[in-house]
């Protein structure tokens, strides 16, 4: 079972490379979600939900797993979190792009109120703030596409 949370947390491995495994696994979201995400919006929030509750399960197991906080070898949350970039935006090259670039500066330099939310115990610390870093970007996204 643990070989199955971590190679599910750490998305098949990519936690585990030595160079920016946020980052890559931010791109590997960011590419399932543009060939997978359905366009119907209420399949969309289904789907965000699943990685939510997927993301919080097994980054909470796989903590336990590591014995360390917010291991860097999981990056299940940077999946969670590129959904939430992009949900409900048109799926084109641009978006994806910006909506990575925007992502990662949020969740590397957490503003405002996500820095918090790291905090919280578990897989909860581990997923909000990435979350919350996308739900961050998706509103940016959204104004852009406004205001285009």
């Amino acid at each position: 079972m643990n070989k199955i949370i971590i190679l599910f947390s750490s998305v098949f491995g990519v936690g585990y490379l030595k160079c920016i495994p946020g980052t890559f696994g931010g791109i590997i979201g960011f590419l399932l979600w543009m060939l997978f995400a359905p366009n119907r919006y209420v399949f969309q929030v289904f789907l965000l939900v699943v990685i939510f509750i997927v993301s919080v399960l097994f980054s909470s197991i796989a903590e336990i797993i590591y014995n360390k906080k917010d291991d860097q070898r999981i990056v299940i949350d940077e999946v969670a979190g590129s959904w939430f970039s992009v949900a409900f935006l048109p799926k084109t090259l641009i978006v994806l792009s910006v909506g990575l670039l925007l992502f990662r500066v949020f969740d590397i330099g957490k503003p405002l109120f996500v820095k918090k939310l790291q905090k919280l115990k578990c897989g909860f610390g581990i997923t909000l703030d990435d979350i919350a870093a996308g739900i961050l970007v998706n509103v940016i996204l959204q104004i852009i596409m406004v205001v285009k």
